[in-house]
């Protein structure tokens, strides 16, 4: 919120931080539901 950077490691974890700040809050919270939804954790 300030203008500060992050540090985002892992290849994954960059790509989405980059597309998060380009797509809208909508699309983001669909993609957030799918990732939350129960019985979606890798074991």
């Amino acid at each position: 919120m300030s203008g500060k950077g992050d540090i985002v490691t892992g290849i994954k974890n960059r790509i989405q931080s980059a597309v998060a700040n380009v797509l809208p809050a909508g699309v983001l919270a669909r993609q957030h539901r799918k990732m939350a939804e129960p019985g979606t954790a890798k074991s």
